[in-house]
């Protein structure tokens, strides 16, 4: 049997997905070294995150804080099985606290301080889509630490958060685009093996970053550092017009 639905309810549910999405509010939190209850008393490391939360408890509120939460929790550990055990910001800046006193405790004379600072923006905003990008600096002791950028999208209408195969529609072809661009950019030749100038993809095989975002009319994809790279070459960053990306986007910029 075939359903019709009027009209005008279909206006108010459309009307309702759109208002739902506009109502969205950002705000900030903060947790530094000097706010946090812990560092009262005792050393702590240099800690100075911004992060980026919605308001309300709406799902694509919840989405948003949860996706937050998980990146800034897995920053906060240093090994696969801390990721395993820390789900919560609160956890990673104990955890974090407790790594540093502990190292202080086995080399007194240690003259450099663990840190770890984030900052979270807004990159795009437009009635569909929303995307965030938090950057991050860590350091753990060693030689130097670690900088990266994040990217987090999500669908204002639905709630959900976007992944690679939910913004492009056409994996292969994009592939193929951004292998020209990337190859050009990096002065690589566009023939032959694409790690011969010193990268290491995969089975020496062209692939996407781990982060893809928005930032107004452009699509922006970025190599972190050790992702396909030595850490000396630091990011590698590929921005896409969208004239040049839209054909190949599930998504409405």
């Amino acid at each position: 049997m075939k359903i019709v639905v009027p009209v005008f309810l279909l206006f108010l549910l459309l009307t309702g997905c759109q208002d739902e999405a506009s109502k969205l509010a950002l705000t900030e939190k903060s947790y530094t070294s000097a706010s946090l209850p812990q560092c009262k008393e005792d050393i702590c490391p240099k800690i100075n995150i911004q992060l980026m939360q919605a308001k309300g408890d709406s799902p694509l509120s919840t989405t948003i804080n949860n996706a937050v939460e998980k990146v800034m929790a897995a920053t906060l550990s240093m090994s696969p099985d801390e990721q395993s055990k820390i789900k919560t910001i609160d956890d990673g800046i104990a955890n974090f606290i407790t790594a540093y006193r502990q190292s202080k405790s086995e080399f007194p004379d240690l003259a450099e301080t663990y840190e770890i600072t984030s900052t979270s923006s807004v990159s795009h905003d437009s009635n569909t889509l929303l995307s965030l990008e938090m950057e991050t600096y860590s350091y753990w002791g060693g030689a130097h630490g670690y900088g990266s950028t994040t990217y987090l999208n999500f669908d204002k209408e639905t709630g959900e958060q976007l992944d690679t195969k939910h913004l492009i529609k056409d994996e292969q072809k994009f592939k193929a685009m951004a292998e020209k661009m990337f190859r050009k950019q990096q002065d690589i030749p566009s023939k032959g093996n694409i790690n011969e100038t010193g990268y290491f993809f995969e089975n020496d095989s062209f692939s996407l970053p781990e982060n893809i975002g928005f930032e107004g009319d452009e699509l922006v994809l970025i190599y972190n550092p050790y992702e396909v790279a030595a850490y000396a070459e630091g990011q590698i960053i590929i921005k896409i017009p969208k004239a040049e990306a839209g054909p190949f986007l599930s998504v409405r910029l």
